[in-house]
């Protein structure tokens, strides 16, 4: 059956680091960071933060927050381009709280098939989280306004997987680059998960 994702690879060439962030249908934030041309280590995934029939909107509000973030930080390359794809990976089941010993753990598997599968075409994250929104079934929100579920479609599937693509080489050099001192992808996911729970961890409950 496998799952419908939204996602971008972005590169800050200077210091030759990448960052993916990936979005599943069931509201779960991957993401992995590491030097350009390597192997990228997943972190841990920001689950949606609590009972929430559709947590979808929620956390594209995030998606959208760490595309801004890593572009203000250097990761102005678009290794991936935001595109919506639908995997054959399937998506690990979530637990009804989310949190915790309960919490959702890396899934390497889906991110390198969606690294694999997304298209090489420039793309905007907005026409990304259109696709994705339609493929999951809601109607992409107007401004102020969250999505609701949409009507049954008799079309085909709007989010098929794509062709393996070839990516660009990354720039001379990257990969002797030093560490950033910023910290990337991780940095911006923890000051993005703190503005809904100040102080807590993405995927801690309160007592």
């Amino acid at each position: 059956m496998g799952t419908v994702v939204v996602g971008f690879r972005l590169g800050w060439d200077r210091k030759g680091r990448q960052a993916t962030v990936v979005l599943t249908q069931a509201g779960v934030l991957h993401h992995s960071s590491g030097l350009l041309g390597l192997a990228a280590r997943p972190a841990r995934p920001h689950a949606p933060a609590g009972p929430d029939p559709h947590p979808v909107p929620r956390q594209a509000a995030i998606l959208r927050r760490l595309y801004a973030d890593l572009h203000r930080q250097g990761y102005t390359r678009e290794l991936i381009p935001p595109a919506c794809v639908r995997l054959d990976t399937e998506e690990q089941p979530l637990h009804s709280r989310p949190w915790g010993e309960h919490a959702p753990r890396a899934h390497p598997e889906l991110i390198a098939e969606f690294t694999g599968a997304a298209p090489a075409a420039p793309g905007s994250l907005e026409d990304a989280l259109t696709a994705f929104y339609t493929a999951i079934g809601l109607t992409p929100p107007g401004p102020g306004r969250s999505a609701r579920p949409a009507r049954p479609r008799r079309s085909g599937r709007p989010c098929a997987a794509s062709p393996r693509a070839v990516r660009s080489p990354p720039a001379p050099g990257a990969a002797r680059a030093g560490p950033s001192r910023a910290l990337g992808c991780a940095c911006t996911w923890a000051a993005s998960a703190r503005t809904s729970h100040p102080g807590k961890s993405p995927n801690s409950r309160p007592p």
